[in-house]
């Protein structure tokens, strides 16, 4: 039986070397694309281990302070932190590092939003005017959003002289406390002109409460009426300012130094003073602070001066009553003189500079801690496509009012308001309470620089609120030009959507010292927010060090009861966040926010476990389609002899065995061939494939050579003896003659429906495949992973899979050209007659065209159509880029169908009329 099977091989050298060919392409193929496969498989873990750990492993949360959202979508929101304040007790704290396993456990406190007034000056010496006095009026606007909000503050008017001011010290507004003494001799007392009552109705913001004045002398200047104080750079003599006071909100949040610098690194990001815990002489009333170096918002102040005519100055000069000044200022339009922008670092350099030199030798102001406000979170409203619209809310007038020491509102926070605020008093002790002796004074220790922090990865970066400011990129093209290109960032709005992260960092000792103070007694009972917990002995992404992980993220739950999140593996993810209109100009805005996908490590390994299996099934399936036609193309051209052999007395098995075997060798002659090849390719495609790797192309050209013959093998044996050595007479009903040559073409392919479907299917699994791929490259971003560190990974996979694909394709073509070509041969007699009674030669090659077109065009309509309904199944989108694909894809078969079908046109062309005229 083996020496019949070779001696058929080798008398039928065309039909085995196609089937051979047919073979060694699909081994080779096979074997370098799954090495190059799993070549990527191990770049992909070697890229999951560089990246898949972040600053924590495990993220402990007040009970029941996950978000409904967040349980849902398994990602950590942004800005988590700013809506946390208190839930964790020292004693939860306490059992955690008690537990077996933990390498750091770092506290956060957020405390909440204190707030400090900043002075900025204008110099408004060359506008004013040449006689003894000017009178000026400044209008501010405060800009933010990348200019998109734009809220005025009530006008201010400055009286500035060159006579000198005196001020008596006494109890009293300022203004009516200073005086003006003129060349007559006479002396003016300010406030009888400059001091103007509030509104009845004002309400807490700069706005609100109608014109403010103050004054100014060239001579010596007590500005507001006081003395400039010595921590500031004194203006020179002759010199005249407009001073700018603004309240800027700080977030103050409690960290516990050690841990701190254990976990981020932060005793290295100092970069002024001393780090916190350093040796310092600390009264019990100073809150020692660490500041950051930059303040985080996007916010400027544009100030607009006008100089009135030189009757308003004279008004003031002359006594007049405030009323009429008043009425009088209001009334001037005035020349505008100047026009400038102020940044608000400023203000915050400003804010801190007094902190610095709280109750110290050169400090003439004091900022005595009264109140702080407490932001909630951010309640979200889930819309269609899975976008996150936060939901506005109201806070009253209430929550803005200023106890004694206390200044007044943000005037960012007249904006729209997102965050639900809670304001919390302090005891001051300046009327004996509980024996304090005095109020709570802020003092700068040192400051940080958030990018001096140790680097972490950014595709698998963690919310670190306490460093980091969240921002929001533009979600689309509108919102893109509204933010002219840039990021949305936060702004002093104490309850707005963006919080800056906490810009002053104490230590629980201060914090403590303010939690006594505390009348709520919330800071008191739980005031931890978060706790960042490091497991010791995780080495990578494997099952150990999970497990290590989840064993201490159980024993948290089982000893404290908190909220816990593993976060190692995590990486960010885009949301799409719709944010409402602001009261103040800005427009709704489509934004991308990153939010932090749990487990996005763990997901992309699988991810690229299954893409893998489904790439090589689909590969074997072309591969197999290919040889199943090859293998029933050579039994067909033996059926007459197996006919014969079944005739003489040959059993079914025998013959079943015989065709097989046939089948077999091929199989493993072109097994060895592969594996021979596989190395030598792959490295001049640049490709890396192992020998050990490329000697697994044997059994697989064998296997497959076997699995596509079982078939053909099975039917050639089960042809009665009698039909196999006789011609087929059948007899058929009267059917409509085709018309022309796509007629003709349709009426020969459904002759044979069989291998009609097998040439289509094998295009239409090669169109399917590249539409998918096409659809999770370019039409979703890599977004079938959906984290920063999944785009990374699909960006790193794609070359292997387009090579696949490629082989793919190339294999279709070649099937399709195996079946045309089967076609024509055994249609030859008709191909001859049709030539007999005139047809031409290149009338017979359009007529095969035509087949392979029809052949392509079936698959590739079938395979767009599947690969846009597993796109669409995929993703829930249907962008006109994977559409374009899909149809790209199909184009594509359908071509590559036709130039499979060159070869048979030709052949069919050059049909030798009279030697199969006499064969038949």
């Amino acid at each position: 039986m083996i020496r019949l099977a070779a001696r058929q091989l080798r008398h039928r050298v065309g039909r085995t070397l196609v089937l051979l060919l047919g073979i060694l392409v699909a081994a080779t193929g096979f074997s370098v694309l799954t090495g190059t496969a799993e070549t990527q498989r191990l770049d992909i873990i070697g890229s999951v281990k560089q990246h898949y750990r972040a600053q924590y492993d495990i993220l402990v949360r007040p009970k029941d302070s996950t978000t409904a959202i967040e349980q849902s979508s398994g990602m950590v929101r942004a800005n988590y932190l700013s809506g946390i304040h208190g839930g964790i007790t020292m004693e939860q704290l306490k059992k955690i590092r008690g537990l077996d396993g933990i390498e750091v456990a770092a506290p956060i406190a957020m405390i909440g939003y204190f707030s400090g007034e900043g002075t900025m000056r204008v110099p408004v010496t060359d506008v004013i005017d040449k006689g003894e006095r000017t009178m000026l009026r400044v209008e501010r606007t405060r800009v933010a959003d990348r200019g998109l909000t734009r809220i005025p503050y009530a006008p201010s008017y400055q009286y500035v002289t060159r006579r000198p001011l005196t001020f008596t010290m006494d109890s009293g507004e300022p203004l009516n406390l200073t005086t003006e003494r003129l060349a007559s001799g006479k002396n003016v007392r300010l406030g009888d002109s400059l001091l103007w009552p509030s509104p009845t109705k004002a309400g807490p913001f700069p706005f609100d409460g109608g014109p403010s004045s103050d004054a100014w002398s060239t001579e010596n200047g007590r500005g507001r009426g006081f003395p400039v104080p010595d921590s500031e750079t004194p203006v020179a003599r002759g010199e005249a300012v407009v001073s700018l006071t603004q309240q800027f909100p700080l977030l103050l949040a409690a960290v516990e130094p050690r841990a701190e610098a254990a976990l981020a690194g932060l005793d290295k990001a100092v970069v002024e003073g001393a780090y916190l815990g350093s040796p310092a002489k600390l009264t019990k009333w100073d809150i020692p602070l660490l500041a950051s170096t930059r303040p985080f918002a996007d916010q400027q102040e544009e100030v607009v001066v006008s100089r009135l005519p030189a009757g308003a100055a004279e008004k003031v000069a002359n006594g007049a009553p405030a009323k009429e000044v008043r009425s009088y200022l209001e009334s001037q339009k005035g020349a505008v003189v100047k026009k400038v922008k102020v940044d608000s670092g400023g203000f915050f350099e400003d804010l801190l500079n007094t902190w610095k030199h709280q109750n110290g030798p050169q400090s003439t102001r004091f900022s005595p801690l009264t109140r702080y406000w407490v932001a909630g979170p951010v309640d979200y409203r889930r819309g269609a496509g899975g976008t996150l619209t936060p939901t506005p809310v109201v806070n009253g007038d209430k929550v803005w009012d200023a106890p004694k020491w206390a200044g007044g509102a943000p005037i960012g926070s007249a904006d729209t308001q997102f965050r639900h605020l809670s304001l919390r008093s302090l005891k001051t002790g300046m009327d004996g309470e509980d024996g304090l002796g005095g109020p709570l004074f802020m003092r700068l220790m040192g400051r940080f620089d958030v990018t001096r922090l140790p680097g972490f990865s950014e595709l698998s970066t963690l919310p670190m609120e306490t460093y980091n400011a969240p921002s929001a990129v533009a979600g689309d093209d509108r919102t893109s030009e509204l933010l002219k290109g840039r990021d949305l960032l936060p702004t002093d709005n104490v309850a707005g959507y963006l919080q800056a992260p906490p810009l002053l960092l104490t230590d629980l000792k201060g914090m403590a010292k303010i939690a006594k103070r505390d009348k709520s007694g919330a800071l008191a009972t739980a005031p931890l927010s978060v706790v960042r917990v490091r497991v010791s002995g995780v080495t990578g992404p494997d099952p150990v060090s999970r497990e290590r992980i989840a064993q201490v993220a159980h024993d948290i739950v089982a000893a404290t009861g908190l909220d816990v999140d593993i976060t190692m593996g995590s990486s960010p993810s885009a949301v799409t966040v719709e944010l409402p209109a602001g009261a103040y100009g800005r427009p709704a805005l489509t934004l991308k926010e990153g939010w932090v996908g749990k487990g996005a490590a763990y997901r992309i390994l699988n991810e690229a476990d299954r893409k893998s299996l489904v790439l090589f099934v689909l590969i074997l399936a072309v591969c197999g389609l290919f040889v199943l036609n090859a293998a029933s193309a050579a039994m067909r051209a033996r059926r007459s002899e197996l006919g014969v052999l079944a005739c003489l007395g040959w059993p079914r098995r025998k013959l079943f065995g015989v065709v097989l075997s046939e089948v077999g060798v091929i199989g493993l002659v072109a097994g060895l061939l592969s594996a021979a090849l596989a190395v030598p390719l792959s490295s001049w495609f640049g490709l890396r494939v192992s020998a050990p790797h490329a000697l697994l192309a044997l059994p697989a050209a064998l296997l497959l050579a076997l699995a596509a013959g079982v078939v053909p093998a099975w039917r050639a044996s089960s042809v009665p003896p009698a039909a196999a050595v006789r011609a087929d007479v059948r007899v058929t009903r009267r059917a409509a003659s085709p018309r022309g040559i796509t007629g003709l073409a349709l009426a020969n392919l459904a002759r044979v429906p069989g291998r009609t479907a097998l040439g289509a299917s094998t295009l239409m699994i090669c169109v399917f495949t590249l539409s998918v791929m096409f659809a999770a490259t370019y039409g979703f971003h890599g977004r079938v992973v959906g984290s920063l560190l999944g785009e990374a990974i699909v960006i790193q996979a794609r070359p292997g899979d387009y090579a696949a694909i490629a082989v793919m394709f190339a294999l279709g073509a070649l099937a399709v050209a195996d079946v045309l070509y089967l076609g024509v041969r055994e249609r030859d007699p008709e191909l001859a007659v049709l030539r007999g009674v005139g047809w031409r030669g290149r009338t017979l090659a359009r007529l095969v065209l035509s087949e392979g077109a029809v052949i392509g065009l079936l698959g590739a309509l079938v395979g767009a159509a599947a690969g846009l309904a597993a796109a669409m199944a995929l993703t829930g989108e249907m962008p006109k880029i994977v559409v374009t694909g899909a149809l790209s894809a199909a184009g594509l078969a359908v071509l590559l169908a036709v130039l499979a079908s060159v070869v048979p046109a030709m052949l069919a062309q050059r049909l030798p009329l009279a030697a199969v005229l006499a064969r038949g």
